[in-house]
């Protein structure tokens, strides 16, 4: 008999929308569409309402309506996704290729180049800027906008505005992104000079259409602005004065007139371009999107909204102030304009370090999984770069200095490789499988890239601050470097292997040919479409849905004979053998899936199938 009991709340979606279809439209209205293909993602109905921020009793009491309402009443379900709900396979794909070409084997090589040669100086500056280019518009950006793209609509149950502009904005950084990166290490050329301002108006625009495609997207949902939603409008905001202040400053150094004035353009104006991009742009998105997604879904304190609100304006000025008076610093030439810049720093550290403790990443955590390991990882490197920057007087009173590069790459490197890259990792680690309906616990543990990349973090970290007081330790540092692209290498295949297996449930999962017997493994759609004669023997035991040939076409080819025996509580054994006793007979008219539109007989009770839990 078909299954009537209620729906409850550690239900797993899949389950639910095998045996009840017609909900799926409550689910897509909070943010399911495009999640785990026809049936979800292996998750519970409590874990979907805390993760989208949806009233679990609400949730049920609407799933209960549409379960019980008359199925013509309802919107048919749709299992394909939209354009929208895919958007950040094109850009993950080109994060990784640009972080494995550009981004992380580039800065190895370059690493290696300044290990042999013993000086940092030892590479071209363009070719470091490029680099650099490459991991902030490339790596970062792209996952950026990948992410939100997807997972914003979702937070504001609503769709994405203008899918087809997000995905004109992907072509516009990509090819930006490319044109910049090949010529700046020649700009000293004059087409290359062109071809690199070509490539940052692209990428402009690109960054203009993401800002604009959010903003609306927030805007046609009609929710109110949550704390961590100012985060991330920030971050828009930061993400855009960087790539205006990234294209003069590629102008500026491409012009110099020599190395003298090159130098001097960019200890002016390269520091507060780095503050906008990491203090600004990714810190402030790994800030909203953190007090947003650790309580939903891994069930961690919500930082109170008083206390959010009041750091947001902190760090703002941390960044700004620190920007502004490193740009004095050196303009003028006048080393207390330094100091103040000390001071904005101390207060970005002091403020990221209250929100950071607020998120209770290193508390108890109801939920567990492969990521975990990488936010405290993150946010672990976190603490450790703003402490050097804190400690930077003291280090430079203990080395007789009064500026260490090496020191402030090292900072730097701590939270542009250990914080913002680790959250990528594992933010991309858990949002992925979701959405391509993997089953987690089938999944590696990511321990090779948890382990080789905070190896290598660490090493460059220590390394690169020990070479102001031995050259031996540029091999340390440089060592590094092999180390980290090879734990990012690991997780990028896995990541593209789960993009790109894509299965389509509408496609037939094996060939035509009628099999000998019947098996629980093999999948109800595909069974009943190479032997239409044991629909049935389906029928009979209570899955009368499969009445409906369009039906049998979708869910049906997505679920296995053994798992519609366990939603629908059928013995098992006793399907099969009416299965297979059908299978083995005669095909009839009678006993043939009738085409979309012609009812199916139902059999008789002279039918030689027993019937459920009966006798022969």
């Amino acid at each position: 008999m078909p299954n009537t009991q209620p729906i409850q709340i550690d239900e797993l979606i899949p389950e639910l929308l095998a045996a009840h279809p017609q909900v799926r439209p409550v689910l897509d209205a909070y943010g399911l569409h495009g999640c785990g293909g026809a049936l979800g993602p292996k998750e519970s109905l409590g874990f979907f309402a805390r993760a989208h921020g949806v009233d679990p009793q609400r949730l049920l009491r609407e799933l209960e309506e549409a379960r019980t309402s008359p199925r013509s009443e309802l919107p048919a379900p749709s299992f394909r996704p939209a354009a929208a709900d895919t958007i950040y396979r094109r850009f993950f794909q080109a994060g990784i290729a640009s972080i494995l070409t550009a981004g992380a084997v580039w800065g190895a090589l370059l690493l290696l180049r300044i290990t042999e040669a013993g000086a940092f100086t030892a590479v071209p500056l363009a070719q470091i800027n490029a680099h650099g280019h490459a991991q902030i518009f490339g790596w970062v950006g792209l996952f950026v906008m990948g992410f939100a793209y997807q997972a914003l609509p979702r937070f504001k149950h609503t769709r994405l505005w203008r899918p087809a502009l997000a995905v004109a904005s992907f072509y516009l950084m990509t090819a930006g992104l490319l044109l910049r990166v090949v010529s700046e290490p020649l700009a000293e050329s004059r087409a290359m000079l062109l071809l690199g301002l070509m490539g940052g108006a692209l990428e402009l625009a690109a960054v203009a259409l993401f800002v604009t495609i959010i903003l609306r997207t927030l805007a046609r949902s009609g929710k109110a602005l949550e704390a961590y939603d100012l985060y991330l409008i920030a971050a828009l905001g930061w993400f855009a004065l960087q790539a205006i202040w990234d294209q003069a400053l590629f102008v500026l150094t491409a012009t110099a007139s020599g190395q003298s004035e090159l130098l001097a353009r960019v200890a002016a104006f390269q520091p507060p371009l780095r503050d906008f991009q990491i203090l600004g742009f990714a810190s402030f998105m790994i800030f909203g999107v953190a007090q947003r997604f650790f309580p939903g879904i891994y069930g961690l304190p919500t930082v109170p909204r008083s206390l959010s609100l009041a750091l947001l304006p902190l760090l703002a000025l941390g960044v700004l102030g620190h920007a502004a008076f490193s740009l004095l610093r050196w303009r003028i030439e006048s080393p207390p304009m330094g100091d103040v810049a000390y001071g904005f720093a101390v207060l970005f550290a002091v403020a990221a370090s209250i929100l950071a403790a607020r998120l209770g990443l290193f508390g108890a955590c109801e939920e567990s999984d492969r990521s975990f390991k990488f936010y405290r990882a993150a946010f672990s490197w976190l603490f450790v770069s703003l402490a050097l920057v804190v400690s930077t007087p003291l280090f430079l009173f203990w080395s007789g200095q009064t500026f260490s590069h090496a020191y402030h790459g090292a900072a730097r490197h701590a939270i542009t490789v250990g914080f913002i890259s680790m959250m990528i990792l594992g933010v991309a680690a858990k949002v992925v499988p979701t959405l391509a309906g993997a089953d987690p616990s089938r999944l590696p543990g990511l321990l090779p890239t948890f382990v080789l990349v905070n190896l290598g973090c660490g090493l460059r970290v220590g390394g690169q601050i020990a070479t102001d007081f031995t050259p031996k330790a540029f091999a340390i540092a440089g060592a590094s470097g092999i180390l980290e692209v090879g734990g990012i290498a690991i997780w990028a295949i896995g990541l593209w292997a789960l993009m790109r297996a894509r299965p389509d449930p509408v496609r037939p999962l094996a060939s035509g040919q009628r099999p000998l017997i019947a098996t629980p493994d093999q999948r109800v759609g595909w069974l009943l479409e190479v032997a239409p004669e044991t629909l049935p023997a389906f029928l009979l035991h209570g899955f009368q849905p499969l009445a409906n040939p369009w039906l049998r076409k979708t869910l049906a080819r997505s679920i296995t004979v053994r798992e519609a025996c366990r939603i629908r509580a059928v013995p098992l054994g006793a399907l099969l053998d009416d299965v297979n006793r059908a299978l083995h007979r005669a095909p009839s008219a009678s006993t043939t899936a009738a085409p979309a539109g012609v009812t199916v007989p139902v059999l008789r009770p002279e039918s030689p199938l027993k019937a459920p839990g009966g006798r022969r």
